[in-house]
């Protein structure tokens, strides 16, 4: 974590400019290369989506490298395990998928009309887009409420190591770099305006149907909102530990048990990500209840391991 009290504000527009630079320019390599819609080069569209992700990491190399150097770049960026603990480790990789399952529950008191939980017809639909080899290769695992439970199982157990390469390209930029910068501010502004830039960052592929395919204007504020109440407790993670490792976990974890909520609409209509999942509004009550609940158990803000209690006027123990 940063011990000066000044904004260094050089690096974290250098910072933004570079992680916002490469990845907008993946997307548009994308838009001119392949034409707008995803869905006609969708192995395209995933490769470009996967390099965008590296555009914080390519940022944090080279501003703390050449614009503003870092003392240490392990220590200041969070490579180190720091004060990481075994609970916080089990929490990203367990706890994330309690909460992804949570916003479906509560999506599905709320809509349950958009979601076929009775039928599953996505998952039908899914299963007999695959070969009859592979069907009969599954047996009973090709039994639809089976199956959907071994894709959870599978997201649940393996997603969050099969997706750390990539999203340790985004984590060492906005966790590991970005949110340390931002602390001068106060922790509360910090956290939430690096959810801010987050959010924005994905602004290109939210356009082009990535999230929210019925919004992809809409779609940016939205992600938005949802970037800055994870973010709140992904730096929380970062900030209670010194380093990256657990906020990584729990994002690889978010993003291989999310998608689930795909499976669980009609066949041929998806369900509206805005409405449903970790992504709609029911989602937002659930992130922002855990974050009430760090606040009232005084985990929020996270007060350096360092700091005294009789210290006053830090700004990053008070937040202001």
């Amino acid at each position: 974590m940063p011990s000066s009290s000044r904004l260094d504000t050089r690096g974290v527009a250098a910072f933004v400019a570079i992680a916002y630079g490469f990845s907008w320019l993946c997307v548009l390599g994308f838009v001119l290369g392949f034409g707008t819609e995803p869905e006609k080069s969708p192995g395209a569209f995933k490769a470009i989506a996967a390099l965008s992700m590296f555009g914080p990491t390519v940022a944090t190399l080279l501003v703390s490298r050449w614009v503003s150097p870092l003392p240490s770049l392990k220590r200041d960026t969070g490579l180190g395990l720091g004060q990481h603990r075994w609970r916080f480790f089990l929490l990203a990789w367990l706890g994330t998928p309690v909460v992804v399952l949570g916003a479906l529950l509560l999506s599905a008191l709320f809509y349950p009309q958009a979601m076929d939980l009775a039928g599953l017809s996505s998952v039908r639909a899914l299963i007999e887009q695959l070969p009859p080899a592979a069907v009969e290769k599954l047996g009973k695992l090709a039994e639809p409420r089976v199956f959907l439970a071994l894709q959870v199982v599978q997201g649940v157990l393996l997603g969050p190591l099969l997706n750390v390469p990539f999203i340790f390209g985004e984590e060492w930029g906005w966790r590991g770099y970005l949110l340390p910068r931002l602390l001068p501010l106060g922790q509360w502004r910090a956290l939430v305006l690096s959810g801010v830039i987050w959010g924005l960052w994905h602004a290109p592929l939210i356009l082009l149907g990535y999230n929210y395919p019925q919004h992809p204007v809409l779609g940016i504020l939205l992600f938005t909102v949802v970037c800055v109440l994870l973010g709140i407790l992904l730096g929380w993670m970062r900030l209670a530990t010194g380093g990256i490792w657990s906020s990584v976990i729990a994002h690889g974890s978010l993003n291989a048990v999310g998608p689930v909520v795909m499976l669980l609409g009609h066949a041929g209509s998806p369900p509206d990500t805005a409405l449903v999942g970790i992504t709609g509004w029911p989602g937002w009550l659930l992130l922002a209840a855990l974050v009430g609940v760090l606040v009232l158990t005084r985990q929020l803000p996270v007060r350096p391991p360092d700091e005294t209690r009789d210290m006053p006027g830090d700004a990053h123990a008070s937040g202001t």
